[in-house]
Formats: C-alpha cells, sequence, structure tokens
C-alpha cells in the first residue's frame, strides 16, 4: 500500500475542520490528526456533546472510558507542527500539572462526589414530607439533622469539581445549561448553610415551626426539584 505524505497542522489550520457547515471533521490526539467525519457520534463537530472538533482532544481521550486504539478506524491526515504551544488550561499553575499527569481527574470527580449531596438533599426533603404528611416519628427528624452535616461536608468537593470540569472541559465558557447550574447550586449551597445553623441552634424547630419558622421546612422541601433539575441539567450535558 503506498504510504500517504501526512500534512502538517498549526493549531490554527484545524478551525476550519470543525464538523459544521458542511465541513470535515478533525480530531487532534497526541499530536496526530484525524478525520472522523464518518463517524455518527462525531455529528456536527461534537462528540456527546461536549467535546469539540479542530482542537486538542488528547486529554479527553486520556480521560474516556474507551482507549485511544478507536481511532484506528479512521484514516490519519496530518500532524501537529512540533513548535506548536499546547494551550494551558484556564487553572492554576499547580493543578494544570497535576492534571496532565493525572488525566483521570479531569473527567471523572464531579460525576463520582455529587451524588452525594444530591442525595443527601433530595433524602432531607423525602423524610421531612413524610413526617409531616403520613407519620411524625422523631427519628425522621435526627436523620434530617444528620444529613444536612453530611450534605454540608461534602456540599465543597461538589462545587470544586464542578468548577474544575466547567474549566477543563469548556474553557470556563458561559452556556445555558451550566449558568443554571451553578445558580441553583450556589441557591441550595446558601440554603443548606442556613438550615443547618436553625437545625444547629433548635434541633426540634421542624416539630412544630411558628410563624417565621415556616420558611425552614419549605427550604428544605424545596430541594427535591432544584436538586432534580440540577441533575436533569447535568445529565443534559452528558448525554443530550
Amino acid at each position: 500500500m503506498e504510504e500517504v505524505e501526512l500534512r502538517e497542522f498549526e493549531l490554527s489550520d484545524l478551525e476550519q475542520y470543525n464538523g459544521q457547515d458542511g465541513k470535515p471533521t478533525y480530531v487532534l490526539v497526541d499530536g496526530k490528526i484525524y478525520d472522523v467525519s464518518d463517524s455518527k457520534l462525531w455529528k456536527n463537530g461534537k462528540h456527546m456533546n461536549k467535546h469539540q472538533a479542530a482542537r486538542d482532544s488528547s486529554d479527553s481521550f486520556n480521560a474516556a472510558p474507551h482507549g485511544k486504539d478507536i481511532l484506528v478506524r479512521f484514516p490519519q491526515v496530518g500532524i501537529l507542527k512540533q513548535t506548536t504551544q499546547v494551550d494551558k488550561l484556564p487553572i492554576p499553575g499547580w493543578l494544570n500539572t497535576l492534571l496532565e499527569k493525572y488525566p483521570f481527574f479531569k473527567r471523572h470527580p464531579h460525576p463520582m462526589v455529587v451524588h452525594f449531596p444530591m442525595t443527601f438533599s433530595i433524602t432531607s426533603s423525602i423524610f421531612l414530607l413524610w413526617y409531616y404528611i403520613i407519620s411524625p416519628l422523631s427519628p425522621l427528624l435526627n436523620a434530617i439533622y444528620y444529613l444536612h452535616i453530611l450534605g454540608t461536608i461534602s456540599l465543597p468537593f461538589a462545587l470544586f469539581t464542578g468548577w474544575l470540569s466547567w474549566k477543563v472541559n469548556y474553557m470556563g465558557k458561559p452556556m445555558g445549561y451550566i449558568t443554571k447550574k451553578i445558580v441553583l447550586s450556589l441557591f441550595v449551597s446558601i440554603v443548606d448553610i442556613v438550615v443547618l445553623l436553625f437545625l444547629i441552634h433548635q434541633p426540634d424547630i421542624l416539630a412544630n415551626p411558628q410563624g417565621i419558622q415556616m420558611l425552614l421546612p419549605i427550604l428544605i422541601i424545596s430541594y427535591l426539584p432544584i436538586v432534580s433539575l440540577i441533575g436533569f441539567y447535568g445529565g443534559q450535558l452528558v448525554y443530550y
């Protein structure tokens, strides 16, 4: 078979191969450029609605569940010029170095840790509804108290990894679903702290709230729709 001479590309050269408006779809992985135009998974130049063609996808492949050997299905059309300097991510230098050494942390930490505060918050709502509607069992109120402690402990990790995922995967650019997740997550964080402070000050406040105290169970029950919405937006980013 005749060997095809590979073209040398600058990163800027790839911009015209973004898979949009009928253009070819090229991806760059470890200095090699592949034409994935025939792949249904790269329709319109995007993969899983978050990986964009015409840019360096090396880190994404390093952190992906599949290996780089999947690229053998597609023709290699070029290589990246050795003199090209790949842009660093918009994060602190020490964190950039850590992620280059351990690419696993670019993709997986947020999906792993975000489920903890979400589960604690939703369970608090369900337990409180159970207490008011079905049976006023005091252990349910004790469980709500401890769920808020666990939620407050796990929440900073979810927020940090969410910020990191936004910076790494979306270069910190504002997007519809991400903006909505950020706003709702900040709201849940504030509510969580307020509720926990009230519960610490008066552990039995939920048993018989009066006047302004009625706001507390309303806030706790609001976790159910708001956290579910956060999860929905997260699912849209991953699977849409």
